[in-house]
């Protein structure tokens, strides 16, 4: 995605009349056009804390500024520069998160008035017309535009707007008192209007908006002088950072108190609503790239996991690097979307101690983007599902393993990287489990098969935890949509695995059975495992002699159960990584402290839904939890 080259925002100056202020506190995606001008809010303090500026942006500590009062005034720093550093017809503001929507489509939104979408690409550029064209012909003759009025007794069930304010466990109501008296005092003409604004449910949220220059100038004349008034009487000396924003948030109010007073006293705007876009992952996005190793000597290995499996997967790893060949080098790969920034520095502390490996994190939000990718096992998440995306996240490499992380590795894992794959897009073991229950007299197991699956060969249905890629050929098969495309298809028992068994029938170079030893799950060796064809049994019994990879598949987790099969093997290597005391309470029955405020389960249907509309971290869900407690009674 192309953004501002250096010079871009002199030359933006220059080709246009409407200038669109996007505040950023920290490097993002902008839209590449003459209207937008992307500026770094607090930049005076970043640059005494001896951090470097962004590139490619303006920065609001030039001119006549008010930079350091970016804690306070939030993205007001800009507005500020702009009006008193800038030229323009129209003066607009955005943030780095949030724009307009300069189409003529009604998007669909959530409950807070916004569209919800992933990254800053040339896709979502043109559906919300964020370019010149667009932005000119929906702001020409217009006087002022904001975000859409939206009721807070739909979205939240408060009274009004001053009920909304208080719900905000970070904002007081004597503040929003002291303001309503502090602009009462300097301009008693707006009573009326703060009354009616404050008492009442309607309000365009998000401090964004366009107007033209006159009215700008008007405005800021209005707003500074009051919000300097009531910070010069207002004891913030204890406050915490988010009660200290107390002034940014008072700016939104009084937005809608100044459109509110001049449209009574006459003033006759013509004023328009257009839809805000909220953008979740608007981060520059840093594609992976070839390790200085000799590709000869170098062993790829990609694991997919969320925060919560950050203990099993660093249990896995270690496994594996604990028994890995010195004379090679290893480059872990974890594709994730939600890892904490504390404990990827966690993990890659703790295996600093392998000289011979590379940890690395790829996030796959962008590669999933608009697919709907559900489970049907409870003990199956949906980063199963990024294995798929592999093949266009490692253009460099021909080859890779694909390893689960509820195995322990307890053999030298170049010896599988070395497996010669020939034309055959997959290297895997067959599947124990799948395989002895196509002969169970009941014959599910293989009518599904045939008519789900459609393989011709059952019998080869391989596990797909443990997987040796030949990423040429499985680029051949299908693109990364495709093969996501797929995954959104109902009726799969397996998900994925059984995606991959379906589509590379044929393609299989099939793994000695010490490669995925399937651990003895609710008694299935002598169950299920034990329906197999004799001579398939008898490979697994012997696999279980000397196992090289030890899948703790289904249900049974050695995490949940030390007393499993195999479960002295798992804590031998998960009692020495920095995560085993978390394990140890999941083995008590101790949840991770955040399930305790979750109002919503993991693992209910609404939930999907919920992280969307408020998503983690966001001021919604804090609003959403505050609510959710006054129905609980709790404080």
């Amino acid at each position: 995605m192309p953004t501002h080259k250096p010079s871009q925002p002199a030359q933006s100056a220059q080709l246009s009349r409407i200038k669109i202020f996007v505040s950023a506190h920290k490097p993002a995606v902008f839209p590449d056009c003459a209207s937008i001008l992307p500026i770094q809010v607090g930049a005076a303090n970043a640059e005494a804390a001896g951090k470097p500026l962004f590139e490619n942006t303006l920065h609001d500590n030039t001119g006549d500024n008010i930079s350091e009062k970016d804690p306070m005034y939030c993205e007001l720093t800009a507005q500020y520069w702009a009006w008193k550093n800038a030229d323009a017809d129209y003066y607009g503001f955005c943030h780095y998160l949030r724009y307009f929507d300069f189409t003529t489509t009604e998007h669909k939104q959530n409950s807070y008035g916004e569209i919800i979408d992933t990254a800053i690409n040339a896709e979502s550029i043109a559906e919300y017309g964020l370019d010149d064209a667009a932005i000119a012909q929906a702001v020409e003759g217009w006087d002022v535009i904001t975000t859409p009025l939206n009721n807070v007794r739909e979205f939240d069930g408060f009274t009004n707007l001053k009920d909304h304010w208080d719900a905000d466990p970070h904002l007081q109501l004597k503040d929003l008192r002291h303001m309503y008296d502090v602009l009462c005092a300097m301009h008693p003409d707006y009573r009326e209007d703060a009354d009616a604004v404050l008492n009442g449910t309607r309000a365009a949220f998000c401090n964004m908006f366009i107007m033209k220059k006159a009215i700008f100038q008007e405005y800021c004349s209005w707003l500074f002088p009051i919000l300097s008034e009531f910070t010069a009487h207002w004891d913030h000396s204890a406050a915490d950072v988010q009660t200290l924003r107390t002034p940014g948030h008072l700016s939104e109010r009084l937005l809608n108190i100044f459109l509110a007073h001049k449209q009574r006293t006459g003033a006759n705007w013509k004023i328009k609503r257009l839809q805000c876009v909220h953008f979740t992952n608007p981060e520059p996005f840093s594609p992976l790239e070839p390790l200085d190793t000799n590709p000869r000597f170098t062993v790829p290995v990609l694991f997919a996991a969320d925060d919560n499996y950050v203990p099993m997967l660093t249990t896995t790893i270690y496994s594996m690097l604990k028994n890995a060949s010195c004379e090679r080098h290893y480059d872990v790969i974890v594709l994730e979307r939600n890892i904490s920034a504390e404990n990827k520095q966690n993990i890659t502390d703790f295996l600093a101690q392998f000289e011979n490996a590379t940890v690395r994190f790829y996030d796959v939000s962008r590669a999933i983007d608009g697919f709907n990718l559900t489970t049907n096992n409870a003990h199956i998440s949906i980063e199963t599902y990024y294995r798929f995306i592999i093949q266009e996240a490692l253009p460099f490499y021909k080859k890779v393993l694909y390893l689960d992380c509820d195995m322990v590795v307890n053999g030298d894992i170049s010896e599988l990287y070395d497996t010669d794959l020939g034309n055959n897009a997959i290297g895997a073991v067959p599947d124990i489990d799948f395989i002895g229950n196509l002969n169970m007299k009941n014959g599910e197991r293989a009518e599904y098969a045939k008519r789900q699956l459609h393989m011709t060969k059952p019998y080869g249905y391989f596990q797909a935890g443990v997987l040796a890629m030949n990423l040429e050929k499985m680029r051949e098969i299908h693109s990364v949509h495709e093969w996501l495309e797929i995954a959104q298809q109902p009726g799969f028992i397996y998900n994925d695995q059984d995606i991959l068994n379906m589509e590379c029938e044929g393609s299989v170079t099939y793994l000695p059975y010490a490669w995925n030893v399937m651990h003895d799950c609710g008694g299935r060796v002598h169950g299920v495992f034990d329906f197999a064809p004799a001579s398939m049994f008898q490979e697994y019994m012997d696999s279980r002699k000397s196992p090289k990879i030890v899948h703790y598949a289904d249900y049974d987790k050695p995490w949940k159960n030390p007393w499993c099969d195999f479960g002295p093997l798992y804590w031998n290597y998960a009692s020495k990584t920095p995560f085993s005391l978390q394990m140890m309470a999941l083995l008590a029955g101790i949840e991770p402290p955040q399930h305790h405020e979750r109002a919503i389960a993991e693992d209910s249907p609404i939930r999907k839904y919920v992280d969307v509309l408020a998503p983690i971290g966001s001021r919604q869900r804090e609003l959403m939890k505050v609510a959710v407690r006054k129905v609980q009674g709790k404080h």
